[in-house]
């Protein structure tokens, strides 16, 4: 059992809070630090490396020690042939809308998007690997399983996480991002909640991600 399970919904109200805060962590720290004029390891996208990974690992240790939940709680749980086949099934939806979208109405050069692509090949493989896991675990699985929990609403968790995943995203990439990656960013949640497996969403999640390498590599420009 963990530390504050089956106490009073005051107390367990503080401890999702505090679980909701560590997910969200690697938001924050970074614009902290930076701000208060501290430099400590990766700088920009590399970053993520440290503060995501940190952030999972304490959030799982958080979920098993104190709050005494499974991982299957967020979702974590041994995905079936059919949640990995509907994960490359909404790939192939979301690539397919997003390309057409580049054909249709070409972007403009990014800046955010060149210095993704322009980071050295094995940082940029382990920043794909890193964002299509831990982004899953801390922007999705947990808080859509907590905020669900504490509010007794599923679309208010739902649209809580989305837009706290979009925030960073909009902020590195331009609110562009959203147009040619909407339609995904959809599909991810309705793959979430349907399947409740977030290996499932690392496997769409990374496919898509390792898109950049296309790019990256020159095989397109």
């Amino acid at each position: 059992m963990g530390v504050f399970q089956k106490t009073g919904g005051r107390r367990s109200t503080l401890v999702t809070l505090v679980g909701l805060a560590i997910a969200y962590s690697p938001s924050y720290i970074s614009v902290g630090l930076r701000r208060a004029g501290v430099s400590i390891g990766l700088q920009g996208p590399p970053s993520v490396l440290l503060w995501n990974w940190l952030a999972v690992g304490m959030l799982l240790l958080f979920v098993t020690k104190v709050e005494g939940q499974g991982l299957r709680s967020i979702g974590l749980t041994r995905p079936s042939r059919d949640d990995l086949r509907w994960a490359v099934y909404f790939w192939a939806i979301s690539t397919m809308v997003s390309g057409l979208l580049n054909v249709v109405l070409p972007p403009d050069p990014n800046e955010g998007l060149a210095t993704v692509v322009g980071l050295p090949l094995p940082v940029l493989m382990a920043l794909i690997v890193t964002t299509s896991t831990t982004e899953e675990i801390l922007f999705r699985g947990y808080p859509i399983e907590r905020i669900s929990e504490l509010t007794g609403s599923t679309g208010l968790a739902v649209a809580i996480s989305m837009g706290l995943f979009v925030l960073p995203h909009i902020r590195f990439f331009g609110p562009v991002w959203l147009l040619y990656h909407g339609v995904g960013l959809v599909l991810f949640y309705v793959l979430y909640l349907w399947r409740r497996n977030l290996w499932a969403c690392m496997l769409m999640h990374l496919l898509g991600n390792a898109l950049l390498l296309l790019p990256a590599t020159g095989i397109v420009s």
